[in-house]
């Protein structure tokens, strides 16, 4: 009985233990930067919410190397289908930022390129068909270092 009362304790606070606190990041928030973060690339997601249903929103994503921030998203939306995966696809109804920022390109440790590889261009196979109905951010910022002036303007297809 007390094993019963145990698991479902834990089965009820796991839901409250996965939320966003404070000074905390939720599970799945920390598993995504973890995930997307790399020797020289940090990335930090902030309100992230929704995960489970079908319209996600991130707050701010930013992307950072070892000299600081480089790319900022804020108001990201992500509206999808969940059913559509049922029938192997996955049918994202809107995918939106209201603001990008690029204040600089990222800086590489290593500037050589790796040698070309024979061969054109080609997406991998994946699992599902993507089929994604509108893209848009209502204001993209290109600093002064990515084209050598400042750059604003924005994206609807």
């Amino acid at each position: 009985m007390r094993r019963l009362a145990l698991i479902t304790a834990l089965a009820l606070a796991s839901p409250a233990a996965a939320q966003d606190t404070s000074g905390d990041v939720g599970f799945l928030t920390g598993f995504l930067q973890d995930s997307l973060s790399d020797a020289g690339r940090t990335v930090t997601i902030e309100g992230f919410a929704g995960a489970l249903s079908s319209r996600a929103t991130v707050d701010r994503l930013t992307i950072a190397d070892d000299t600081g921030i480089w790319l900022t998203v804020d108001g990201i939306t992500l509206d999808w289908s969940r059913s559509s995966l049922l029938s192997g696809a996955l049918l994202v109804e809107e995918f939106s930022a209201d603001q990008i920022t690029l204040t600089r390109l990222p800086v590489t440790d290593d500037p050589a390129l790796p040698a070309p590889e024979a061969g054109g261009f080609a997406l991998p196979d994946l699992p599902v068909s993507i089929d994604i109905e509108q893209v848009s951010a209502a204001r993209i910022t290109l600093g002064e270092d990515v084209l050598g002036q400042p750059v604003e303007g924005s994206l609807s297809a």
